[in-house]
């Protein structure tokens, strides 16, 4: 009992010990610096920092649109079955097969994006004290759920300038603590695709590791670069985690759709994950991604080429500029170039660059600190923003002095 001398006991902390590390993404800081700055200025400020897809130009193919709208009218409105509706998880095993994995519906998963997969996949097979192998650089959010399934980040420095997996250095990160192994082809945040699979997969089969394959970038990949899945390699069928996403391939950002392939146990085990959590990807939006899938792909090509030239266009504005070297990415939408020519650090770079020129990109720091010296630029966007978003580059580096 209490008197009105008594003071009031101390609250209880209401939140898990699981989120003590919790922070919004760090790769999205810049982005959300801008848009602050643009509140509160009304300046215009050039995205080059987004993770996405800007401008009229880059829109779904009209077929995807035009499914998602019929099933919408005609009722595909209510709960479909967990793992995905049939006839899309059969699309999605007939482009596994295609990859070198032969597949067949009962070992995929349609999920709500890719990282939606990456966050199921490590709840699933994580446990306290396990040891994932990290890329450095990487994807973040990876880091975030591995340390929230209590497993421990392990990185594993990519090696410049085509970030490259150092196959002795990832020999000695192996031991019997490892569970998992991370690869993202083509890499996020620097467009580069991973080679040495083989060899990779033999460390993995030794030490009897899992592969999660972030593949998201697959049909981004711009010739003479090629896109391989180490889940086709011989003996790697189930100990790989295939995800892709419609994101990117189809500019279905926004739809949240997307796909893992892994063996029957597993994809199991995620299944019931995913029918206790999301419960399933809406019908209609499932019918749309049907649609890209098996319709035409000149959209898919037409984009491909699209952003193959922005690629170009970008890398050679960014050798122009003293201090800055940027190598050309085999796929994705990003370049990665090096800014330690200019004397700056990533984060001051950046500071720098939306601070007084009003131009987004991302510290390369926010991926790990292999990234220190680098920024992460987007260049899935209009030509005209994407002229003036180097050339207040340009005028920011040369005005330094």
């Amino acid at each position: 009992m209490t008197t009105p001398n008594t003071p009031p006991p101390t609250a209880r902390n209401p939140l898990s010990s699981r989120t003590s590390h919790f922070v919004l993404p760090k790769q999205w800081a810049s982005m959300r610096r801008a848009e602050q700055l643009e509140r509160e200025t009304g300046n215009r400020v050039i995205h080059l920092e987004k993770g996405d897809f800007q401008g009229e130009e880059f829109r779904p193919a009209p077929h995807i649109l035009d499914a998602c709208a019929k099933a919408v009218h005609d009722g595909h409105v209510r709960y479909v079955p967990g793992p995905g509706l049939p006839e899309l998880r059969d699309a999605i095993a007939e482009e596994a097969t295609r990859r070198g994995r032969p597949t067949v519906r009962e070992e995929v998963l349609v999920t709500m994006g890719a990282k939606h997969a990456l966050t199921q996949s490590l709840l699933t097979l994580i446990d306290n004290g396990d040891e994932v192998i990290f890329p450095n650089p990487g994807y973040p959010p990876d880091e975030f759920w591995i340390t929230y399934a209590g497993g421990r980040v392990v990185y594993a420095p990519l090696v410049e300038p085509d970030f490259h997996f150092d196959i002795d250095h990832l020999a000695r990160l192996m031991n019997e603590r490892t569970k998992v192994l991370i690869i993202n082809t083509p890499q996020r945040p620097n467009g580069m695709t991973v080679d040495r699979l083989a060899e990779i997969s033999e460390l993995c089969r030794r030490n009897d590791v899992m592969v999660i394959s972030d593949e998201i970038f697959s049909h981004m990949v711009y010739p003479p670069a090629e896109h391989h899945t180490i889940a086709a390699v011989e003996g790697m069928a189930d100990r790989t985690l295939l995800v892709d996403t419609f994101s990117k391939s189809y500019i279905m950002t926004g739809f949240r759709i997307g796909w893992c392939v892994a063996n029957r146990d597993l994809i199991t085990a995620m299944d019931i994950f995913q029918q206790n959590s999301v419960t399933n990807v809406p019908a209609f939006v499932q019918l749309a991604a049907l649609a890209a899938l098996t319709g035409p792909q000149d959209h898919v090509i037409a984009t491909r080429e699209r952003l193959r030239a922005k690629r170009d266009r970008a890398v050679a504005a960014l050798n122009a500029i003293p201090g800055i070297s940027c190598p050309t990415p085999d796929g994705s939408f990003y370049v990665f170039p090096d800014i330690r020519g200019t004397g700056l650090t990533a984060q001051q770079f950046t500071d720098h660059l939306i601070d007084r020129y009003s131009v987004g990109v991302v510290a390369g720091t926010a991926f790990g600190d292999r990234g220190e010296g680098h920024v992460r630029i987007t260049y899935a966007v209009p030509d005209d923003v994407l002229d003036e978003g180097l050339s207040r580059i340009r005028q920011a580096v040369e005005n330094l002095g």
